[in-house]
C-alpha cells in the first residue's frame, strides 16, 4: 500500500474508531454555594451592619429553593451542617429575637429546630434561617427532583462544616465533630437515600488497590452509569478529616469523599476557593483525574464589582463544579446585575481540559 492509500486508509480507522466513554469527572457545570440560604431578616442585617458594615455586605444574598435551583440547571450544591443529637440546640436564635422584635414575620421552623439530627443553616444566631432546615429534609428534596429527571448529571453535594467556636460576640457555639458524630451523619445519609442513589468511594475503587489508583488507572465511573444519582463531597477541617478516615482506609464502608491531600490514597476531590489565585494548580489536578470544585465569585464582591474575572478563570481551570452565589434567576439585591454561566450561557458541558474536542453530553 503506498502512501496516500496508507494516509487514507489510517484517517477512515480514526475516524471510525469508537471514542472513550465519558466519565462523571469529563464534565463541567454550574453549581450554587451555601445552596440552602435563605435571607437574612432585615432588622437582623441592620444590626449586623451597624457594628461591622463589611461582614453584612457579604451576607447579603440568599437562594430559590433546591428544587428551583436544580429546575434551572445547578448541579452542584453545598449544604452547611451542624450537629444537633438531642434537638434544641439551635431552636432559639438571637436573630430570631430581633426580628420578631421589629415585627418581622422570618418562616423560622423552631419545630424542625427541636427535632434531634443534623440541621443546615449559615451562622449560629445571626445567618440563621434556611431553605430546608434539616439535613434529611435538604436531602430528600434533592433526591425527590432527582428521581423526578432521571438523566440528569450526576449532583455532587459538598457538606460543609463550621464545628469550632467563632470567638464573635452573639454567636452561639456548635458543636465539634467527633467520630460518633461523623458515623451519624452517614447514618442521616444511608437513611434518607436508597441504596444505589448515591456514588459511594467503594464503587469509585472497585478492584484498585486505593480511591487514587482506581482514579488514575480505570478512572472515574462512566457518565451513563452515574446519570440520576448524587455523590457527596465532606469539606472540614483537617482533624475532622482525619476522623472521617480512620479506620476507613480509602473511605472504605464510608458514603461520603472527603477533601484530602491529592498524593494520599484518598485524595480525589479538591476544593480550590480562588481560580485566580489557583488556576494552574486546578488544571494540574483535573488532568490527574482529581475532581475539583472552585468559585466563580467571592460573597458578594464581584457581582458587586460586576467582575467576571474568576467566572472566567474558574470556567478555564476544567474544575469540574464551578459555585456561585449568582447562577441565572438567582435572587438579587438593588444595583446588583451579575450571572455565572459556562461559556455560551450554558450551565453545563464537556470538559474543556479533558474532552476539548467536539462532545456532547446528550
Amino acid at each position: 500500500m503506498r502512501g496516500p492509500a496508507l494516509l487514507a486508509a489510517a484517517v477512515a480507522c480514526m475516524a471510525t474508531a469508537p471514542r472513550p466513554p465519558l466519565r462523571m469527572n469529563d464534565v463541567q457545570v454550574i453549581g450554587s454555594h451555601n445552596s440552602f440560604k435563605a435571607r437574612i431578616p432585615d432588622a437582623v442585617l441592620a444590626a449586623i451592619r451597624e457594628r461591622a458594615p463589611q461582614e453584612a455586605e457579604a451576607l447579603d444574598y440568599d437562594h430559590l429553593s433546591l428544587t428551583a435551583q436544580l429546575d434551572r440547571g445547578v448541579r452542584q450544591l453545598e449544604l452547611d451542617i451542624f450537629a444537633d443529637p438531642a434537638g434544641g440546640r439551635y431552636a432559639d436564635p438571637a436573630g430570631e429575637r430581633i426580628a420578631k422584635a421589629a415585627g418581622e414575620a422570618t418562616g423560622f421552623d423552631r419545630a424542625a429546630m427541636l427535632q434531634p439530627g443534623f440541621k443546615v443553616f449559615h451562622i449560629p444566631d445571626i445567618d440563621y434561617l434556611s431553605g430546608c432546615v434539616t439535613f434529611r429534609r435538604c436531602l430528600k428534596e434533592i433526591d425527590d427532583w432527582s428521581r423526578a429527571h432521571p438523566g440528569h448529571l450526576p449532583i455532587m453535594i459538598t457538606i460543609n462544616a463550621a464545628d469550632k467556636p467563632s470567638g464573635r460576640a452573639g454567636i452561639g457555639d456548635p458543636l465539634p465533630l467527633t467520630a460518633p458524630l461523623l458515623d451519624a451523619l452517614d447514618g442521616e445519609i444511608r437513611a434518607t437515600l436508597a441504596p444505589g442513589r448515591v456514588i459511594t468511594p467503594d464503587e469509585v475503587r472497585g478492584k484498585a488497590s486505593t480511591l487514587r489508583d482506581a482514579v488514575q488507572g480505570t478512572g472515574w465511573p462512566t457518565l451513563e452509569r452515574t446519570r440520576g444519582r448524587l455523590y457527596f463531597v465532606l469539606d472540614v477541617r483537617p482533624e475532622v478529616g482525619e476522623l472521617y478516615r480512620a479506620g476507613h482506609p480509602s473511605l472504605q464502608g464510608r458514603p461520603i469523599f472527603g477533601w484530602y491531600d491529592p498524593a494520599t490514597p484518598e485524595g480525589v476531590v479538591q476544593i480550590v476557593q480562588d481560580p485566580l489565585v489557583d488556576g494552574a494548580k486546578i488544571r494540574d489536578w483535573v488532568r490527574e483525574g482529581v475532581i475539583v470544585r472552585t468559585r466563580s465569585d467571592l460573597p458578594t464582591t464581584d457581582a458587586r464589582a460586576g467582575s467576571h474575572a474568576r467566572a472566567d478563570a474558574a470556567a478555564a481551570s476544567g474544575a469540574q463544579a464551578v459555585s456561585t452565589d449568582y447562577y441565572p434567576g438567582a435572587p438579587s439585591r438593588p444595583g446588583i446585575r451579575f450571572a455565572v454561566t459556562l461559556p455560551g450561557g450554558v450551565m453545563e458541558r464537556c470538559n474543556p481540559r479533558l474532552r476539548p474536542e467536539t462532545c456532547t453530553l446528550r
